[in-house]
């Protein structure tokens, strides 16, 4: 298995189509060497040559002609439209020769044709690029209409339109071109017609299609949790309709909800309301409802949040058809599902803040049977933020891990639990007011047990009087105050889309810390300048051979930097396994001297932290220094659109006596190269 992207998917099913049938070509506006708006087409006309995959003027109706006449001919031509609502001016050839031809010579002459369009929004796209055209050509009698939901309906539905004999309108959400899924190519799923139950249930139905699918399963996920079991139908095919799977099912929930994002008037759903009160009115204990776009032209992309049916709309319209909200049909779900052993403890996924409710599981750093400490990070999240580690709150021996890595988990659900350790011994104050046990976990949030309780007892006037507590300084604050005053230290900073680098995570199986590592060394490479320090004693500045990469990592001691000898020479497995290792050396202070001291070049991620940017300090006597902010979704430039992308922020700091701006911004150009196009 490998993950593949929904674009990935219908690339591989017309190249196999173009491999199979000399008789396929494919052309549009851009979809020979630039590979498509959404690079769906890429490298097909660099394989197949432009007699078979070519680039034609911006004429959509001319498009749709030639693909006619080319049908006509013997040939089975699959066309793009850039957007959805370019195809617009192709409407006419499209409902009065593509969809009529075979009519028309009555039944002689067949148009085996497909008309690939990119819809829906979500994109953050303008007027004229985030239509939902599906009801225009569901209307129009001798065209079949399919939507993919998944990567594998994309590649089995795309291969079945291509090979059909009749004239296909395949509708592709562009919003989920990058959506992944673990599918071995080629597969076949189930053919047109078809419907699938993507969600089974018993209390309602959620009937969707295409981008909707995604959001009527998120829903249902959601109002799981309220103690409601939905049921999510994936139509797959608006023409031909699966009218035996819509009626079974709805038939045993007796509830329908239709959810598009296409306006609610006239549209889809109107056609699946009726068609469901025609054949199940008798088993309906409630109306049919659509929750819908609303019925304007698409909104500036700052509203699109608000036209596009999302996961609250449709638990709003699933309450409505309940009786009583929900509550005639909720089935009790305890606050923790998790009842641990006597001695044991279950760590909850804490609230994120920010108004987030679930995060996805990324890596655990421990397993069961393993040993853990108070503040031990246990676990890798990402929110919609950002990437999270997270410490546990019990020390112990874990029992069990209750979700898996890839798995998205809400607020307050139990992530692993612990048989708690037996409580330190006390061996008596050391400082006065202190011991080694509970009061030395007690300090390690800056407060002893003695003072929380002397709060409570000296508020009013005698609390002014009472001395502060002292804590002395730790072992590096000569270092900063030194790097502060002795480095003339310059901060430049960009932001860098990283989309590439979470495929690349994805792919090849890593954290993101070794992929940022491997930039950094690559940029070093090139940039061997910033691999130096400063000799103050000869006015010299001592460029070194080998890069000894530090980098930043939390431990309950604070902040430590451990450092990766000969970091340039290590492929990128074992550079991960060594940042690995040394980072749980440092957390259980096992760290040897030879990985504390020595580095050359530090990589800081902060983003972690939850930070966008930061201008650090160098760790004397290092010269240079790279940040890494947290990962956003921001609206990006590509290509000329504007789409929603996660970004990074990445800051330099450097030694001014040591390079200029110029060496410097080049390094910063190289990691953001080596970051975009991993």
């Amino acid at each position: 298995m490998a993950a593949t992207s929904m674009a990935q998917a219908l690339n591989t099913a017309l190249r196999d189509a173009l491999d199979a049938d000399e008789r396929v070509v494919v052309f549009g506006e851009d979809v020979g060497r630039l590979g498509g708006v959404f690079r769906v087409t890429d490298g097909l006309a660099d394989t197949f040559g432009d007699r078979r995959c070519f680039d034609t003027p911006v004429a959509e109706a001319g498009i749709a002609g030639l693909a006619v006449g080319m049908a006509m001919a013997g040939f089975r031509p699959v066309v793009e439209m850039q957007f959805d609502a370019f195809a617009y001016p192709a409407f006419e050839q499209i409902a009065s020769h593509v969809a009529k031809f075979r009519n028309r010579t009555r039944g002689t002459l067949a148009l085996p044709m497909v008309v690939r369009i990119p819809y829906g929004g979500g994109i953050g796209g303008v007027e004229h690029h985030s239509d939902s055209s599906e009801a225009y050509y569901a209307h129009t009698a001798g065209l079949k209409v399919v939507t993919p939901a998944t990567v594998a309906d994309a590649y089995s539905l795309l291969r079945e339109a291509i090979e059909d004999p009749d004239p296909v309108v395949f509708l592709e959400p562009k919003r989920h071109y990058w959506t992944k899924e673990d599918i071995q190519l080629p597969l076949s799923t189930e053919p047109f017609g078809t419907a699938a139950v993507r969600r089974p249930g018993t209390d309602a139905t959620l009937v969707a299609y295409g981008p909707a699918v995604a959001v009527a399963l998120a829903a249902a996920r959601a109002a799981a949790a309220e103690g409601l079991d939905v049921e999510v139908l994936d139509l797959r095919t608006l023409v031909p309709l699966d009218d035996h799977a819509l009626t079974a099912s709805v038939r045993r929930t007796g509830r329908c909800l239709v959810v598009h994002e296409a306006q609610g008037f006239a549209g889809v759903g109107a056609e699946i309301a009726a068609r469901v009160q025609e054949r199940c009115f008798d088993a309906l204990r409630a109306p049919v409802l659509r929750v819908t776009g609303l019925d304007i032209p698409y909104p500036p992309p700052l509203l699109e949040s608000a036209h596009l049916p999302g996961t609250g709309r449709v638990l709003a319209g699933l309450r409505r058809v309940l009786p009583d909200g929900g509550q005639g049909v909720r089935r009790p779900i305890p606050a923790s599902p998790v009842e641990p052993a006597a001695g044991h403890r279950a760590f909850l996924l804490p609230d994120l803040g920010e108004g987030l409710a679930e995060a996805e599981v990324l890596e655990w750093t421990v397993a069961v049977g393993d040993s853990v400490t108070h503040d031990q990070t246990v676990v890798e999240v990402e929110t919609a933020k950002s990437v999270i580690t997270l410490p546990t709150p019990f020390a112990g021996t874990v029992t069990a891990l209750h979700c898996r890595a890839g798995e998205i988990v809400k607020v307050g659900a139990p992530l692993l639990s612990v048989a708690e350790a037996a409580p330190e011994s006390e061996s008596g104050a050391v400082l006065t007011g202190y011991g080694t046990g509970g009061a030395r976990r007690a300090t390690r949030n800056g407060v002893a047990p003695t003072e929380t309780n002397r709060t409570s007892e000296t508020s009013g006037p005698k609390a002014a009087r009472q001395p502060g507590l002292r804590l002395p300084l730790g072992a590096a604050a000569e270092k900063f105050v030194r790097a502060h005053r002795d480095t003339p230290a310059v901060t430049i900073w960009a932001d860098a889309d990283a989309t590439a680098l979470l495929a690349a995570r994805d792919t090849l199986g890593t954290g993101l810390l070794p992929l940022l590592a491997r930039a950094c060394l690559a940029g070093l490479a090139a940039h061997p300048a910033l691999n130096a320090r400063v000799d103050d004693a000869r006015s010299e500045i001592v460029r070194l051979p080998q890069v000894h990469l530090g980098f930043a990592a939390q431990t309950d001691e604070g902040l430590v930097v451990p450092v990766v000898r000969d970091a340039a020479r290590l492929p990128l497995d074992d550079l991960a396994t060594e940042l690995r290792r040394l980072t749980g050396l440092a957390r259980d202070g096992a760290l040897a001297a030879e990985h504390r001291t020595g580095g050359t070049f530090t990589l800081n991620n902060y983003g972690v932290l939850g930070v966008d940017g930061a201008t650090p300090i160098l760790n004397h006597p290092q010269t240079a220094m790279l940040g890494i902010g947290r990962l956003v979704e921001r609206p990006w430039a590509v290509d000329g659109r504007v789409e929603v992308r996660k970004v990074v922020h990445l800051s330099l700091t450097f030694d001014h006596r040591v390079y200029d701006g110029g060496t410097a911004a080049g390094f910063l150009r190289h990691v953001i190269d080596g970051i975009t196009a991993p």
